[in-house]
């Protein structure tokens, strides 16, 4: 009787150990993850407002940051969407709408000036995160250029590129 009840003691202790072990690769993993992913923004970058105008776009990023500069290209592709580095599969199909669909009223049509200051940042998952920024541009072009914008970023191939952009009213 005493050989199974040491038998049970030495199992469990080997579960136990064993299950710690597990736990540690997880935290491990998990860690690695998020080091090997750009998800902070530094005090600097959060004050700064970022600014572009169709005319005068740069090729470069005026950022370090990824995230920023996901945010930075898919505002300039919605300036001008015939950039060379304008990828339909990596930005939302509304982007590329063709300019003739909008009637440009200096009210409706695709902007011609965009900014935006970053606010905070959440991430959804290992691979998706939100950001939520303040902008503003000169046209409404689908709302989603002024005020409270969310950029909804993927990053399942090592880099960060805006799947969505969703706007929320301001509440006064």
């Amino acid at each position: 009787m005493k050989n199974i009840f040491l038998a049970i003691c030495c199992l469990a202790i080997l579960m136990a150990c064993n299950n710690k072990q597990e736990n540690k690769e997880n935290t491990t993993s998990d860690q690695e993850t998020q080091t090997s992913l750009q998800i902070s923004i530094s005090e600097s970058e959060k004050e700064k407002i970022y600014s572009f105008q169709k005319n005068n776009l740069s090729n470069s990023c005026q950022s370090t940051n990824d995230i920023i500069c996901a945010i930075e290209e898919a505002i300039k592709c919605a300036l001008a969407p015939s950039q060379k580095y304008c990828d339909k599969q990596n930005m939302p199909d509304f982007i590329f709408y063709d300019d003739s669909m909008f009637a440009d009223d200096n009210n409706l049509g695709r902007p011609t000036r965009q900014s935006f200051q970053f606010i905070k940042n959440k991430l959804l998952d290992d691979t998706t995160m939100e950001v939520l920024t303040k902008g503003e541009c000169d046209k409404n072009w689908f709302g989603n250029c002024q005020g409270n914008i969310i950029y909804v970023l993927s990053n399942k191939t090592g880099k960060w590129i805006v799947k969505e952009i969703y706007a929320i009213e301001t509440i006064k």
